[in-house]
């Protein structure tokens, strides 16, 4: 595991991090990709790489407040509605005007991480009113939140799964009530609705009622049932509430059913009895395998080795990272393992540098010591 937490953060904190915070941003905002070159700008964007660099400079791997600050107090102005919401995007593209609870919740994300980075309460006043806001326009009868404020007849649990996020790093952050009760209410939701007894697996879109009734609702992303597993454990620390026989629902399925063996990657989507729908690889999936490799070792290391998360990294550097030349990353392998051409989505930076800190803590913990920053090459 040394090895692989020494290329990952060294990589991170040598190539990735820098370059995305020089090369990749102008007009006080970030771009969606590198090379950049996109005329559409999503406030998720902003919000995710807001996320990153506030923690990155808060716990000294970039220093990046200058453009936080830049992109927090003059890049959100365009997109902030009335109650402090996000639209969707800035440009000509379908749904641009929409407020959706994703953004929302990588918004309240963002805040949390600037609030603890400059002390600055003006953050915390701008998260308990996006809250208190989404609790009026968004919030449903049933429990949990509409993807939009249009209510519409489906529901989904992505959002939902990113306040849960959001909401625990603001509890942890704070200590405060508000904070805590929501993730103690989400909790409920998932383990009520969002994990699906019968199928014994998390359902990614449902009708109303949390009803797990749509034709979509058989489609499940193996990639979030390794999100979950890793927001499950961060709830279980602080709410001493023990989620690991929900934890190990999440990983029986995504290890038995989501990995296409052709190319040993996550799978983008299986249905829920576990026949491949899209069986290419998204890289995000691979990340949050990672998360859930680090949660699994930590509650049980004797069944989970040292070679299980340095074939992950390896795996995703080899077949993501390593020998790209459009940009820093690919995005998306095809079935095959054939990279699918493109820029570096932005996006996705999030995905891998919450991986990165994970696994680099859980072997710094160990007492192993990653390598000197001397070197700008990783190994």
């Amino acid at each position: 595991m040394l090895n692989a937490a020494q290329k990952f953060s060294q990589w991170m904190r040598a190539e990735a991090l820098p370059r995305f915070l020089h090369e990749g941003m102008a007009d006080n905002r970030f771009a969606e990709s590198l090379p950049a070159g996109s005329s559409v700008i999503r406030s998720r964007v902003q919000t995710r790489q807001l996320y990153v660099f506030a923690h990155a400079t808060r716990t000294g791997w970039i220093d990046g407040r200058e453009q936080v600050l830049t992109a927090a107090l003059k890049g959100l102005t365009d997109f902030q509605q009335p109650g402090g919401a996000l639209c969707f995007a800035l440009g000509a593209v379908e749904g641009a005007d929409d407020i959706n609870a994703y953004e929302q919740a990588f918004a309240l994300l963002a805040y949390s991480e600037i609030y603890q980075l400059t002390g600055d309460t003006a953050f915390l006043r701008r998260a308990t009113a996006l809250h208190d806001w989404m609790k009026v326009h968004l919030a449903l009868e049933e429990g949990g939140y509409a993807v939009n404020t249009r209510k519409p007849a489906w529901l989904s649990q992505n959002p939902n799964m990113h306040l849960f996020e959001a909401c625990l790093n603001w509890w942890h952050a704070t200590g405060d009530a508000r904070w805590e009760q929501e993730c103690h209410d989400l909790f409920g939701l998932f383990t009520q609705h969002l994990f699906n007894q019968q199928q014994r697996c998390l359902v990614e879109f449902f009708a109303r009622g949390w009803q797990p009734t749509l034709a979509v609702s058989q489609q499940v992303d193996p990639g979030h049932h390794h999100e979950w597993t890793w927001l499950l454990y961060e709830y279980q620390k602080l709410s001493g509430i023990d989620t690991h026989e929900l934890r190990q629902e999440l990983q029986l399925f995504a290890q038995t059913y989501g990995e296409n063996p052709a190319t040993g990657a996550v799978m983008n989507e299986v249905i829920w009895h576990g026949q491949p729908l899209r069986a290419a690889s998204r890289l995000w999936c691979q990340t949050e395998r990672i998360k859930a490799d680090v949660v699994n070792y930590r509650h049980s290391p004797e069944q989970n080795p040292d070679t299980i998360i340095s074939r992950h990294v390896d795996n995703m550097f080899a077949a993501f990272i390593e020998g790209e030349d459009s940009g820093l990353y690919c995005d998306e392998i095809d079935a095959a393992g054939q990279r699918l051409g493109g820029a570096s989505p932005a996006s996705t930076l999030y995905h891998l540098y919450v991986a990165c800190r994970q696994l680099d803590e859980l072997a710094s913990q160990r007492g192993l010591i990653l390598l000197s920053m001397t070197d700008n090459k990783y190994v």
